[in-house]
């Protein structure tokens, strides 16, 4: 092979080495980008905690308990030792159906969903004869009983909420020591109670809360409707919706049974009880936020890059010009800005219209600067159309969850079946035919 040939053979070759030096180098302000990506979205999530704390924290409910207050009395070595307990009994049968209407917040250029539910409690408390709980030395104080609900935030809970036992009107009196599941207890007055007697309770709960409401279940039977015209839900918890209708909003249906939870029907000894977190509810929440829409769309960086450069280089090969390295690195930081301009503009307009806006300028601008490296009107418009293509196919595959790693698939081996197809008959040992030629007719 004569000198001429062995760098006809070396040109391709080292054409291809400086692109993938490029390539590599440009994964750097990248890595970048995505570390930015990262940073923003953990300032997105402290704008919601301050959200929370100002407006009101996520929100999970625990239907009724009912509380009888004991005094046990021992008498040992003549000294005589009481102390004192509550005998807690969970319902037999609740029906909970909340309405949640939702509100955006903002704060600077974030954005918080906050909502305000009603929530209709109806619930039986079938309580058997204490007589099988009673102990000698334990005396039941029926005419302290109490009803407790349990509330994530109780700060959140509006003065109009209203409570009925048997059709009589209970007040809300503060507080109760009880806690369980991360839940803080708000317990009614006292009434009496008559041992062996049913009680039906109904209530309506007033309460604000922010990102999402769960019901955290107990007793032997509850089911919960939730509706809300919110229409991008996501049912998330230990058990997902018996049912659900999504139509301008959403109505989602749970029920459960005592196998649902750990908690016992009653018990004594609050400290011995086994807290459950067996939660569930609905997050009022996109599946895919504006930032992991940047995360994913940053991870498409290095196809973009190399395809982008596989055009040109492709262009290099067909029409027989030469591209300069320096030449695709401005190409390359354009597709890298365009990453930059992404993020930026998601947090004003959303994601969708940055990503069109983003994508025009990039493509404008490569295909500006493309119509003076390629010098021929035909492959810029080639080009213009490949990367439209390519940018679209790329914000299509974003929308995707399920089938995003398919369509990629599809995408790339689609691509590489093409540059196969359209480069078999190029002489990869004579790129520059005319050029020998000359050389060799001199």
């Amino acid at each position: 092979m004569n000198p001429l040939n062995k760098a006809q053979l070396r040109e391709p070759l080292v054409k291809v080495l400086a692109i993938l030096i490029i390539t590599s180098l440009l994964l750097i302000p990248n890595a970048m980008i995505r570390e930015l990506i990262k940073e923003r979205s953990h300032r997105k999530s402290e704008v919601q905690k301050e959200v929370a704390i100002a407006f009101g924290p996520a929100q999970k409910v625990m239907p009724p308990l009912l509380r009888i207050p004991y005094t046990v009395i021992q008498i040992d070595d003549d000294v005589t030792v009481s102390s004192h307990g509550h005998l807690t009994r969970t319902a037999e049968g609740t029906v909970m159906d909340g309405y949640i209407t939702t509100d955006i917040r903002r704060r600077s250029i974030y954005e918080v969903v906050t909502y305000d539910s009603e929530m209709h409690i109806a619930a039986t408390l079938a309580q058997p004869s204490l007589e099988e709980f009673t102990e000698t030395v334990r005396t039941y104080h029926y005419d302290q009983a109490h009803l407790i609900f349990g509330l994530s935030d109780p700060d959140g809970l509006s003065e109009e909420s209203r409570i009925t036992l048997d059709g009589q009107p209970l007040d809300l009196k503060g507080l109760s020591s009880f806690s369980t599941a991360g839940l803080t207890f708000v317990q009614t007055e006292a009434f009496a109670y008559e041992p062996g007697a049913a009680l039906a309770v109904d209530a309506k709960l007033y309460f604000k809360g922010s990102q999402s409401l769960h019901v955290e279940p107990v007793g032997k039977q509850l089911k919960v409707t939730l509706q809300s015209a919110w229409q991008d839900p996501s049912f998330v918890g230990a058990r997902l919706p018996d049912s659900h209708v999504i139509d301008d909003g959403f109505t989602s249906i749970w029920t459960t049974n005592q196998y649902s939870h750990s908690y016992p029907d009653h018990w004594h000894q609050d400290q011995l009880l086994s807290s459950s977190q067996n939660s569930f509810g609905v997050n009022l929440l996109q599946p895919i936020t504006e930032y992991s829409k940047n995360t994913r769309s940053a991870k498409y960086a290095l196809l973009i890059i190399a395809l982008t450069f596989g055009l040109f280089f492709f262009f290099e090969i067909m029409l027989h010009i030469r591209v300069h390295p320096i030449q695709y690195i401005l190409i390359g930081f354009a597709l890298t800005v365009f990453y930059l301009l992404l993020l930026s503009i998601t947090e004003h307009w959303g994601f969708d219209k940055a990503y069109v806006l983003s994508s025009v300028a990039t493509i404008a601008l490569i295909v500006s600067y493309a119509r003076h490296v390629l010098k021929r009107l035909k492959p810029t418009l080639i080009l213009a159309l490949l990367l439209t293509g390519l940018f679209g196919y790329i914000f299509v595959i974003l929308q995707l969850q399920d089938f995003a790693m398919l369509a990629g698939s599809l995408a790339l081996f689609a691509i590489l079946s093409v540059v196969m197809m359209l480069s078999r008959n190029v002489n990869w040992y004579d790129l520059h035919p005319t050029e020998t030629q000359v050389t060799r007719h001199a």
